[in-house]
């Protein structure tokens, strides 16, 4: 079912129950990026708090400029404006406190566990269902504000995915055998980051590390982190205070991987 922007933005705002997010709710049925115009948004002095959600993306994007594939009515595509006090090098723990927010959603949904893949995709059954992309932007003199976008692959059937993608992508749909109402998760997703938010903001970064640690079944595997030409090759340790992946190499000593592409997952 397509979303009905105006009545669906705000029954959704009425549901929640948020301290941070939900100031404002923008439904809408077609842009390139919700992330772009958030951000725009940001640069104008939006209020902390606003959500944008798209039926469908033009130009939706995951990380290192791939294209996020965006049909209507099938998936959820949506970003969040953040504003908390945070230097730029903490920005991996926002893209893990995403992460921590969107798999407790997918797993009160889905019929089989995700678990989460660093730095940000969430997978059931070695197949991706969610992507994150945090952004920064910043306006001469003043704070940091913070883009959190999320796609969560929510009722594509596997013939509606591209070819290049029916290998290695999947829905909760596929998951569960029937179609989920896209309002539920959307209820579910922003009600969680809100909580999990507040405790970041009141806790810090560890409560943050430890339940990102908890979703994952990453640790004491042997992977392959790509970064631009270089390859990483070690055992996943854990992360470390800053959200590094901490691989162990083949001499025995720790490495903190601050940003890359885990090409090979064993």
């Amino acid at each position: 079912m397509p979303y009905d922007y105006e009545s669906d933005a705000a029954n959704v705002k009425d549901d929640l129950n948020c301290v941070h997010i939900g100031s404002d709710i923008v439904f809408l049925p077609e842009i390139d990026s919700t992330n772009n115009l958030a951000k725009e948004h940001a640069r104008n002095n939006a209020q902390e708090g606003l959500v944008i959600i798209a039926e469908s993306q033009t130009g939706g994007r995951g990380r290192m400029g791939r294209f996020w594939h965006s049909p209507p009515e099938t998936g959820i595509y949506l970003s969040i404006l953040l504003k908390p006090n945070l230097k730029p090098d903490q920005l991996s723990l926002i893209t893990l406190l995403a992460g921590v927010s969107a798999i407790s959603t997918i797993n009160e949904l889905s019929h089989q566990r995700a678990n989460l893949k660093w730095p940000n995709d969430i997978l059931i059954a070695n197949k991706k269902v969610c992507g994150l992309l945090c952004e920064m932007t910043q306006k001469q003199g003043n704070s940091l504000s913070v883009v959190i976008g999320i796609g969560i692959n929510v009722n594509q059937t596997p013939e509606q995915f591209p070819e290049n993608l029916k290998k290695t992508a999947t829905s909760l749909r596929i998951v569960n055998g029937s179609p989920i109402n896209r309002l539920t998760v959307i209820r579910s997703l922003l009600t969680t980051l809100d909580r999990e938010y507040h405790f970041f903001l009141t806790e810090g970064g560890s409560s943050v590390i430890k339940k990102w640690s908890l979703n994952t079944d990453l640790f004491g595997k042997k992977v392959s982190v790509k970064r631009g030409a270089i390859i990483t090759i070690g055992t996943a340790m854990h992360l470390d205070e800053s959200g590094r992946l901490v691989l162990r190499r083949d001499n025995g000593h720790d490495e903190a991987i601050e940003s890359g592409e885990i090409i090979r997952y064993e």
